[in-house]
């Protein structure tokens, strides 16, 4: 390559740009492989010879999201903290990607950042004394957390919370109405205690457990 020469992004990195741009843009729902070829001025057989499917498409997106978790500074001094710093570094990453939860959550992707990510995450687990499956579990157990709770964050609304204090029978519902229920949404802290929650849990049995 000539000096001052950039190199030019593929195809296949252009559609995923062009994907990234119209779900920020629009929403997850405005993504089809036909509004992909018309935005990027292309036959829509081109878009099909780099991409089988949407879902190929959002499968590569779900691996762009995961390097960017990937980039988090986590604290690596014990694995406790660097559990939690995974787990704020990969909740950072769904919550800047509109509709990041539903798009990583879909995906079962076997790509570079996704493989990269479980493997750390599961290094951490076998350096806290996990193995085997024990080890893939506590993994598959924070991340789906970390998935379940940005999934409900990015698809609440101010609507749907003044609608559960205003439309819910208060006499049929009595345990659920004895708590604060505004704080169903105070999404920060309650990721904070669950996290904590995990942690301790996953604390304790690796005190007890030897399953491999």
């Amino acid at each position: 390559m000539s000096k001052g020469q950039q190199m030019q992004p593929s195809r296949a990195d252009q559609i995923v740009d062009a994907a990234l741009q119209l779900i920020n843009d629009e929403g997850l729902e405005a993504l089809t492989m036909r509004r992909l070829a018309t935005d990027l001025g292309l036959q829509l057989p081109a878009i099909y010879r780099v991409f089988a499917s949407k879902q190929a498409i959002l499968d590569r997106i779900a691996d762009v999201v995961l390097g960017r978790a990937l980039q988090s500074d986590v604290d690596r001094s014990s694995w406790v903290a660097e559990t939690i710093g995974l787990a704020h570094g990969l909740r950072r990453a769904v919550l800047n990607q509109r509709d990041g939860a539903r798009i990583v959550g879909g995906s079962y992707s076997a790509r570079r950042h996704t493989l990269a990510f479980a493997d750390r995450l599961i290094g951490v687990m076998q350096s806290a004394g996990f193995s085997g499956r024990s080890a893939l579990w506590a993994t598959t157990t924070v991340f789906c957390y970390v998935l379940g709770e940005s999934l409900e964050q990015q698809g609440s609304s101010a609507e749907a919370a003044e609608s559960l204090r205003e439309l819910v029978n208060r006499h049929t519902y009595p345990h659920l109405f004895a708590t604060p229920t505004d704080q169903l949404v105070n999404f920060d802290e309650r990721f904070e205690f669950g996290l904590h929650v995990i942690v301790e849990g996953l604390k304790t049995m690796r005190q007890t457990t030897s399953q491999p």
